[in-house]
């Protein structure tokens, strides 16, 4: 358990460098479920489920865009969404690393503590 809240701490500590960043990928994808709502004249509801599911590059099929534009859109929500995807991957590996070398030097303290060094 001491492990995980390790590696939480890092991980929000490296949030908040790429927090802009995040913030303005899920804007864009926000826009991006405005427009497909527009252009493909469904629900924002289901704009918003077919734009992130088509950001997380799942792509159920169960809503595909009609239009020239709402293809153009759903190929946007996809880069962006890797990107994003990508950003989420890199933060949470870089945290792993710190919190294991973080755990690291703790426990060779104690060790060197309880050895008398």
């Amino acid at each position: 358990m001491r492990e995980f809240l390790i590696f939480g701490r890092h991980l929000l500590h490296i949030l908040r460098y790429v927090r802009g960043v995040m913030l303005v990928l899920l804007a864009a994808l926000l826009t991006c479920a405005v427009l497909v709502a527009q252009v493909e004249n469904m629900g924002f509801g289901d704009a918003l489920y077919f734009t992130l599911i088509t950001g997380l590059t799942v792509g159920y099929g169960d809503i595909a865009p009609a239009t020239t534009t709402g293809r153009v859109v759903s190929i946007v929500a996809g880069v962006i969404g890797v990107v994003y995807v990508g950003i989420i991957v890199a933060v949470a590996t870089r945290a792993l690393r710190d919190a294991v070398h973080q755990d690291r030097g703790i426990r060779d303290e104690s060790r060197n503590d309880a050895e008398g060094h």
